[in-house]
């Protein structure tokens, strides 16, 4: 066996020990209804796509928040670049502030779009209590911690769609209780937000979509899709459903981002069902998770980029540039960011990358 395939394998297999999942043979997705438990949010639409376990997911979701759909004031002016960050910030380790002083650094001319895995909300809209003998998803609460995601957008002064997946933890005290799912937060006008249920493996999985209009006439609207997959094989089964859902969001450009779990990275089965609905950007090979300590010595197998961004805005003749930032910023993911220009760029954008690059 090759060397590459052996560590592929073995990458695959063991991930799921280490992550603390089993993987399983799961059956072919189909349309559900909609869940009884699911509270009418006015501009969020549910997309529901589910394989089985409709009571599963009818309990899981009875124990979370409803969306959150909040616009800021926008900033008058044009734009000429926008910049789209997809991240899992680890249910507040990540210093999202700290990135945002660091990488946006001329606010005036370049919109951002914040595409966040594992953000989590902690207020009196979390459900107070708990079905008796019902299990949730164990807290995570990492320290140092960054504000919740609706304090992140006010302190940020940016628009916000967030839709929870899942309870973080038990606690069902005042101040105590949270859940966590992706967000989306923007400098530029949110609207058309889509939450998309996946198929239910080891957890409850909602990926979420929204139009961003940059405030720019050399930049289109633009679609973004936020999404966090399984550990284990149904993974595989998560990005096929929601690659079937993108190409009824295909009617504007389209960026997707989000953490895939995927042990066998770029060649991953989950990965190249995104792919071959909208291309991968060139971000880089690298490892984007850091593994506890005590599993440091696992960096010579084959895995560790699990975060990835896709478009189609080549189509659109929009130059971009996409990197993986080195910076972890207290993450257990590095961001991965792409820069979006109208045409072939200017030679303010070309300046202010140089200056990016000097102050790393």
């Amino acid at each position: 066996m090759k060397t590459r395939t052996f560590k592929s394998v073995l990458a695959a297999a063991l991930l799921p020990l280490v992550l603390g999942a089993s993987p399983a043979a799961l059956p072919e997705p189909a349309p559900s209804p909609a869940l009884s438990c699911i509270t009418p949010v006015e501009g969020v639409t549910w997309i529901h796509w589910t394989a089985s376990g409709q009571e599963t997911l009818e309990r899981w979701c009875s124990t979370i928040g409803p969306p959150l759909l909040k616009s800021s004031a926008v900033t008058p002016g044009h734009i000429t670049r926008l910049v789209v960050v997809t991240w899992n910030v680890h249910v507040g380790g990540g210093q999202v502030e700290d990135f945002v002083k660091a990488h946006w650094l001329d606010r005036e001319n370049t919109g951002l779009v914040l595409l966040l895995e594992e953000a989590y909300r902690a207020d009196d809209s979390v459900p107070g209590s708990l079905t008796k003998g019902l299990k949730v998803p164990a807290a995570i609460r990492p320290q140092p911690r960054s504000p919740d995601v609706v304090r992140l957008a006010e302190r940020l002064n940016l628009s916000a769609a967030y839709v929870p997946s899942m309870r973080n933890g038990g606690a069902i005290g005042a101040g105590e209780r949270e859940d966590r799912g992706n967000a989306i937060l923007s400098s530029e006008p949110l609207s058309d937000v889509r939450a998309i249920t996946l198929p239910f493996g080891k957890q409850r999985r909602v990926a979420v979509a929204a139009t961003v209009t940059p405030r720019s006439p050399n930049l289109p609207a633009l679609r973004v899709v936020a999404t966090h997959f399984d550990i284990g094989s149904s993974r595989v089964m998560q990005a096929e459903a929601l690659g079937e859902r993108i190409n009824g969001l295909r009617d504007l450009p389209i960026v997707v981002g989000g953490d895939f779990n995927s042990p066998n990275g770029l060649r991953d089965k989950a990965v190249q069902a995104i792919a071959n609905r909208v291309s991968m950007e060139s971000c880089g090979e690298g490892r984007t998770f850091t593994w506890p300590q005590k599993f440091n010595l696992l960096a010579f197998l084959d895995f560790g980029r699990f975060d990835f961004l896709f478009s189609n805005l080549e189509a659109s003749g929009l130059t971009r540039q996409c990197r993986t930032i080195d910076n972890w910023f207290k993450s257990d993911h590095r961001p991965v960011m792409l820069t979006v220009s109208g045409g072939q760029g200017d030679l303010h954008s070309l300046l202010q990358r140089a200056l990016q690059l000097v102050r790393e």
